[in-house]
């Protein structure tokens, strides 16, 4: 048995090579300056790839919910960072002229890649992991984010070295290396590989067909839809905000770093926090955050600026943490990969309106402010949709109840 659980250790290890690489979005804005030089881009265009490489994410999370019953996650991880591989390699060769196919290299291969293998890899680890199920979910989607915090200064040199291409082609191969020390020890556990105290562990667990039947579904995935429009405006553009309120670039990109580091502390501490003050409790606390956060990136300058766009990374980041794991609390673990995948819908949903919102409110007088004013209105909608959400009942178990 004490080989068994250093197994799952080993697997969790190499699980956070690979949720680093599906951070891929992260890094998004210290490219779009580049890319919106390159290509001669308007604002709105240059922040298109990274709306819908979110929106490419959430369907892959839905594929590989899917695929996970059907196919071994190593074979299906490697499906998803072959295209993951694919679509960044293919960026760095768009033609000047056609920066439109940035949507579909970047945006919709990578997103869409990454997306099922994030989902597959989140699924299996917490498979192995029932009773630490929130620690384990917080460190790999703390992986994920730190992808912003390692690769943004890397990027940004790699960019100043040896231009656009140079600079795409060196994160692509960082990409490849961490992706291959990953994949190989990716599995599912058996009822050997787990303590017989895990193996008697009961739970309600829900079909995705019975998911979609419940209003609970519904309240959590129009939660998740509210919770992400502050951290999906302001992020693309930072290098750029930066600027309009006085940073230097050196102090842009520290902006950004700052972020990153935000974005990761809130992956991790919140549904560690959660695991003993409860989830409904520290979510409406993010969201309480993140109003005042988005508000105050409105009206600071500076040093205090940087403070706000931090907090609204680390409510992000801890948002994304959270919503795998209450997605496993209301509706069991077996199925979570699937379940939380069409949770995920929510998240594509924002991620491909968001840009199409900085485009809209550019052309009115008030530009970026109504954006971020509107992201503030949907925390609040979003508080209260968590203030009457409740765990759905019934009366008899499901026959995929896992036996004690």
């Amino acid at each position: 048995m004490v080989n068994h659980l250093k197994n799952r250790y080993l697997i969790l290890s190499a699980s956070v090579f690979l949720q680093f690489c599906y951070g891929l979005a992260y890094v998004w804005s210290v490219f779009q300056p580049y890319a919106k030089e390159r290509y001669k881009m308007d604002t709105g265009s240059a922040n298109m790839p990274f709306g819908v490489l979110l929106a490419a994410f959430s369907l892959g999370n839905v594929a590989g919910g899917l695929l996970q019953k059907r196919i071994k996650p190593r074979f299906l991880v490697s499906i998803g960072n072959v295209l993951l591989i694919l679509g960044f390699l293919l960026t760095a060769f768009v033609p000047f002229d056609k920066g439109y196919l940035l949507n579909v290299t970047y945006g919709i291969l990578g997103g869409f890649g990454g997306g099922m293998a994030y989902n597959t890899t989140i699924a299996t680890v917490q498979k192995w992991f029932p009773d630490k199920r929130g620690l384990v979910t917080g460190i790999l989607i703390c992986a994920t984010g730190s992808f912003g915090l390692v690769m943004n200064p890397v990027a940004q040199k790699m960019l100043q070295t040896y231009g656009y291409q140079g600079g795409t082609l060196a994160v692509t191969g960082i990409i490849t290396l961490c992706l291959l020390l990953g994949t190989a020890f990716i599995r599912k556990p058996d009822e050997t590989d787990r303590p017989a105290k895990e193996q008697n562990t009961v739970e309600d667990n829900y079909t995705i067909k019975e998911v979609l039947s419940t209003p609970q579904y519904y309240l959590i995935t129009l939660s998740m839809m509210l919770a992400v429009p502050g951290y999906f405006l302001i992020n693309p553009m930072l290098m750029s905000l930066g600027a309009e309120k006085g940073l230097s670039a050196d102090m842009a990109l520290a902006g950004v770093m700052f972020v990153a580091v935000m974005n990761t502390s809130g992956r991790l501490l919140a549904p560690w926090v959660s695991d003993r003050l409860g989830r409904k409790g520290i979510m409406i606390g993010l969201f309480l955050i993140n109003i005042i956060s988005v508000l105050a990136v409105l009206f600071f300058n500076q040093f205090a600026f940087m403070i706000a766009i931090g907090m609204v990374g680390f409510t992000y980041g801890g948002f994304m943490g959270m919503y795998p794991t209450l997605t496993a609390d209301y509706f069991g673990s077996m199925n979570n990969g699937i379940n939380y995948g069409a949770v995920m819908i929510g998240y594509g949903m924002s991620s491909l309106g968001c840009p199409y919102l900085v485009k809209a409110v550019q052309a009115s007088t008030m530009g970026t402010l109504l954006s971020l004013i509107i992201a503030a209105g949907a925390s609040v909608v979003g508080i209260i949709i968590l203030a009457i959400l409740k765990k759905p009942e019934r009366q008899t178990m499901p026959q995929t109840q896992a036996a004690a």
